[in-house]
């Protein structure tokens, strides 16, 4: 149902020219996928609607029993809703939400960071978790991924975040 789409996003993803971009380019599919930004598709159900901005409130630190509960409905309606509406799954998209704000929060303070803080600051248990979710979506660690993105920083060139 996905697949072409999907594969649509997946190379413009891959062709933007930074994670700024990259992130740009997921968030414009994801709203697009919830009608809020054309309004040609259907309107997200409440409970998802109502879960999505819950998570994005929260940093992606939300429990999915916690999301269904608040909702009224089931953990397993909520995960499908969520899945046939957005794409993902409610676990997955908190996943992605927390590290777009680790993602974040590190390119705000390049010099001298805190990963262990920000592992904490970020919902993560401690700095290895957020060593493996770097290493699962960005294929690299936190500081190797400072490392390329601010690699012309003494040119005076910082990305946004």
């Amino acid at each position: 149902m996905l697949g072409a789409v999907v594969r649509e996003v997946h190379d413009k993803v891959r062709e933007a020219p930074g994670w700024a971009a990259r992130f740009a380019v997921v968030d414009d599919w994801l709203v697009r996928r919830m009608s809020l930004h054309n309004g040609t598709g259907p309107v997200p159900a409440a409970p998802v609607a109502g879960a999505w901005q819950r998570l994005l409130s929260a940093g992606g630190r939300l429990r999915v029993d916690k999301l269904a509960a608040d909702a009224g409905v089931s953990e397993r309606h909520l995960r499908n809703r969520f899945r046939a509406e957005i794409g993902l799954t409610p676990k997955a998209a908190a996943r992605v939400i927390r590290f777009d704000l680790a993602r974040r929060r590190l390119a705000s303070r390049p010099c001298r960071p805190d990963l262990a803080g920000l592992a904490a600051d970020c919902g993560y248990a401690d700095q290895s978790h957020l060593d493996r979710e770097f290493a699962a979506l960005a294929s690299c660690s936190p500081s190797d991924w400072l490392a390329q993105e601010f690699r012309n920083i003494q040119s005076g060139h910082v990305p946004p975040a």
